[in-house]
Parts: C-alpha cells; structure tokens; sequence
C-alpha cells in the first residue's frame, strides 16, 4: 500500500510538471467563443485599417468554459513577454534562491527591465556575455542558450527564447548567436503564450504563487513605477477587475498578456501580440475593449 502511494504521488506530481502546453491543447475550442473572437478581430481591423491581418494574433481561454484563437498559432517577436518564459523557467529549474535572482525576477517581470533579464538568462543557460567566440566555443555557447528552450519542448512547446531582450544590442557572442537572418531570435505565438498564463493562472506550474505575485497589477491607482496597465489590456478592463500581466512593445510589436478576473466574476486568460503598428498606444486597449463588448457584455 505504501509502495502504491508513493508511486501514485510520483504520477501526479509528473501529470502536474508535463500538463502545461498539453493541458492547453486538451482545453475545449468553442466554436461560439471562436466566431465572437473573430468578430472582434474584424471590427479592429475596420477601426485600424492599417493594420494587416497576419500582424493580429489573439488567444483567449475562458477558465469556466472553453477557449478560443485568432492566428494564435502564428509566430511573432515576442519583445519582453518573453520574460514571462525565463521567469517560469527559473522555476522549473529551481534556482529561485540563488544570488540575486529574487531581485532580478522582481524587477524583470514588475518594471520589465533589460538588466534583470541579462542576469537570469546567464543563470539559466551558464553562460555569460563577452568578446566574440569561435568554433568549438561559439557552438557551446549557443547549445547552452538552446536548452532554455529545450527545457521548454519537453512541456510540449516550440518557441525560441535564447536570446536576451535589449534596448540597444546585442553586441559580441550575442550577435552571434542571433545567427544568420536572425534565426534564433525570440519567438511566441500567442497560443503559447495563452498556455503558459493559463498554466500560472490555475496554480499547476512550479512557483505559481510567487509567479502570480510578481504579475499582479495595481489598477486603481495605477503604480507610478510601471507602464504595463495604461496603454495595453489593463486600461481597458471595467472598475473593480483584478490583473496579472506582463506587457511587451518595441518599435516593432505590441503585445500584452493577461489573466483577467472581472467583477461579474468571469475569469479569463486574454493574450494580445500586434505587429506593424506599435506606436499606436490606443491599439491594444481597444482591442481588448472589442472583445469584452461581445464576448462578455
């Protein structure tokens, strides 16, 4: 009996660690969620006519029924939601207590900074940045960076997150790396993105809990210290709803990936990526606002 309890312990502890991307493809596509979706893709599109229908990706998972996309299998920069993939990986490799990787986590996922993100990535891959590197070293260097991702195929994904974000690089083995026609950059679908938040969101992924913390958003008043509410989902969202987010935005893309909890007591994972029109600051918001209005008005 005792061999059967440990041993039945053992299988839910790997059901929990594997359900992740998994668990996202198992969810149920609702065909009805599915058509409101799209209705609110079209009425962006006519409201923004510059933006071109592959430069929209949505995912939305409704916690208490079913889940729906729009191009969300598509690939795009992911500029720093990528961070929310180092920040989990952190710990799904269980370095939380090493050095100053509180600190960093706390600052890369809270204020979105670069240098943060730099440390942790290092952490992640034991690598470090310097000069260029040749041959034999330039191979290891970047296999180091590929088990990040690795660590993340085994979850059932396939993304690119080797690269560290930056404001003005990268410079020496990190233009390397980058590869030729930049074929390591950062890459996520929303989908992927929809399943990670989904995953933190429900408690199943290691570190949820201090995961959900690092994402927490204060909405009313907004924090002086952070621009991820103004501007992208959280601006849009009706008084009294709680957010968990972590935006991205470069000259390039746009994007914003939330769990939502609304006073009516619907509860949601909403993840927006844009392409093409990121000086538009009023986009992401009135994306968000065409999909409440017809899927939860």
């Amino acid at each position: 009996m005792r061999r059967l309890s440990v041993s039945l312990l053992l299988l839910l502890a790997a059901v929990s660690v594997s359900a992740d991307y998994r668990e996202f493809r198992g969810w149920p596509v609702d065909a009805a969620l599915e058509q409101k979706l799209r209705a609110a893709a079209e009425q962006t599109f006519a409201e923004f006519p510059k933006l071109e229908r592959e430069d929209l990706a949505i995912s939305l998972i409704d916690l208490n029924g079913g889940r729906a996309d729009f191009n969300g299998d598509v690939p795009f920069y992911p500029a720093s939601v990528i961070k929310i993939f180092f920040m989990a990986d952190i710990y799904l490799q269980k370095q939380q207590s090493l050095g100053d990787v509180d600190r960093a986590l706390k600052e890369m996922i809270v204020v979105s900074d670069n240098d943060a993100t730099a440390y942790l990535v290092d952490i992640l891959a034991d690598t470090c940045p310097g000069e260029e590197l040749q041959g034999r070293s330039l191979r290891r260097f970047t296999e180091r960076r590929r088990n990040i991702n690795r660590h993340f195929s085994k979850l059932g994904y396939d993304i690119s997150a080797m690269m560290k974000p930056w404001s003005f690089g990268p410079y020496g083995r990190e233009l390397q790396l980058l590869g030729e026609k930049r074929v390591n950059r950062n890459r996520l679908t929303a989908n992927d993105t929809a399943a990670l938040m989904l995953w933190i969101a429900r408690g199943r992924a290691p570190g949820s809990t201090a995961m959900m913390e690092l994402l927490h958003r204060q909405l009313d008043p907004v924090r002086e210290d952070e621009n991820q509410v103004k501007e992208f989902i959280g601006e849009a969202l009706p008084a009294g709803s709680k957010l968990w987010s972590k935006a991205g935005w470069t000259s390039e893309v746009r994007h914003d990936a939330a769990y939502v909890e609304l006073p009516g007591g619907q509860k949601f994972v909403l993840v927006i990526f844009t392409r093409g029109q990121a000086r538009d600051l009023t986009l992401v918001p009135k994306i968000t606002r065409n999909i409440l209005e017809i899927t939860y008005r």
